[in-house]
């Protein structure tokens, strides 16, 4: 009896040291809490008192290290002043930034087969919506890809091109043989003469039809000026025939008849002359036409060959 009393005792000392020993933590815990914060005075408390109060162990451990941390961690609350960088912390201080369909050209990533079929399917889609003759080629490309569902994705989409532009095409002709009006005539030969150079500009159909839609752009476009002789675009589209079929002497007159008509100098015509006295050899034509079209090297396309012209 004595021995189990002695004991109890002996716990019951035991528990009280504890009791006494959370409140003292809990309340020194507060204080710390206190100069560094704003904080519910009571919430602090019993929440480190129950802490240490169920934990009699690791509580104690745990008090310790907040305690440590509160009084020691440091805020950085003013910049520096250095004299060089460290740019292994570039990796940590700032946020990495990556390109949608990665750091190649979309050209390099749909011909990679390491890429996933994911993101190629989202690099079509993305294109699809945005048709240019520089999307349809990197499409095109995509024919031959060992991927079946690339590949079948990229014919869904040349397909869909083709058949808008064909079915355009089909119903621009019934109007044109089914209307007597001329100037009505006139006016769908010129929507013809347009979609006959899409499919040549798009290249979609095959290149032994090349001339037989280059004849037809010509002859819509004939037609159309016999009622839109001053359109700016119909003698711009004539050029463009004429450089196809390498007549440059032709070309460059409908692009100086387009230049004419304008109310203003038409400078991405310019560009157009440039290519047609560099093919013809006239080379210091070339630069002083560069040279004074300066609207020339705000298009992107044509910024880098105007600096090299330039720069020669």
């Amino acid at each position: 009896m004595d021995s189990f009393l002695t004991n109890s005792m002996f716990y019951m000392y035991l528990l009280f040291m504890h009791i006494i020993m959370s409140l003292l933590l809990g309340y020194v815990s507060l204080l710390i809490v206190k100069k560094r914060f704003v904080v519910k005075t009571r919430r602090v408390f019993y929440f480190m008192f129950l802490f240490n109060l169920s934990l009699p162990i690791i509580g104690y451990f745990a008090t310790f290290w907040i305690a440590y941390y509160f009084k020691t961690v440091t805020y950085n609350k003013e910049v520096e002043n250095i004299s060089f960088l460290d740019l292994e912390l570039f990796g940590t201080d700032f946020i990495e930034v990556q390109r949608r369909f990665g750091e190649g050209s979309i050209q390099d990533m749909m011909l990679n087969k390491y890429v996933p079929t994911t993101k190629k399917i989202q690099a079509l889609v993305s294109m699809a919506e945005n048709i240019s003759q520089e999307n349809v080629q990197i499409i095109k490309s995509t024919l031959s890809s060992s991927d079946d569902e690339v590949r079948l994705y990229s014919f869904a989409i040349i397909d869909k091109i083709e058949r808008n532009i064909n079915g355009k095409i089909y119903k621009f002709l019934h109007v044109y043989q089914e209307t007597s009006d001329e100037r009505m005539k006139s006016k769908v030969a010129k929507d013809l003469a347009f979609l006959y150079w899409e499919m040549i500009y798009f290249e979609l159909s095959e290149e032994s039809l090349k001339n037989y839609l280059l004849r037809e752009v010509k002859k819509y476009i004939q037609d159309a000026k016999i009622h839109y002789d001053d359109d700016i675009g119909l003698h711009i589209l004539l050029g463009k025939v004429y450089m196809l079929e390498k007549n440059f002497i032709s070309a460059s007159s409908e692009f100086t008849i387009a230049n004419k008509l304008s109310d203003h100098e038409l400078h991405f015509v310019k560009s157009y002359v440039a290519e047609i006295n560099f093919l013809t050899g006239h080379y210091r034509v070339v630069k002083n036409i560069i040279n004074e079209a300066e609207d020339l090297g705000l298009n992107t396309k044509m910024y880098p060959i105007t600096q090299q012209w330039k720069a020669s």
